[in-house]
């Protein structure tokens, strides 16, 4: 019960690192050559997590499949973060169409196309 327990709240864990990343990237992007501290930052706290989830469990070890959990979850973070993203940023995916667009897009500039 408590393996089951620890494979329900890892794939948690690795998208909530999931979260984490995506939160330090503008920060990345904007330090420029000193981007590799931002990454260092999130394998510290990465490990530190992982550290803390192991230590939580009654052999205070970290298996196999609880890290190849995190890991899923963690792509599946990034997986659903990256379509959401460009879902939500693409007008073409709210059910507009391109002559919608330049419809808008004439209209917006004060001229029309008859």
């Amino acid at each position: 019960m408590e393996q089951a327990f620890r494979l329900t709240l890892a794939p948690i864990l690795g998208a909530g690192l999931g979260l984490v990343y995506d939160l330090l990237r503008p920060l990345r992007r904007r330090m420029g050559r000193a981007a590799p501290l931002a990454d260092v930052l999130f394998a510290l706290l990465g490990g530190a997590a992982a550290f803390l989830f192991a230590c939580a469990a009654p052999d205070a070890r970290l298996g196999t499949w609880e890290l190849a959990a995190m890991l899923s979850g963690f792509l599946v973070w990034e997986w659903l973060e990256g379509r959401l993203r460009r879902r939500l940023l693409r007008p073409e995916s709210w059910g507009c169409t391109k002559k919608d667009l330049l419809q808008a897009k004439f209209r917006q500039n004060g001229t029309s196309k008859n």
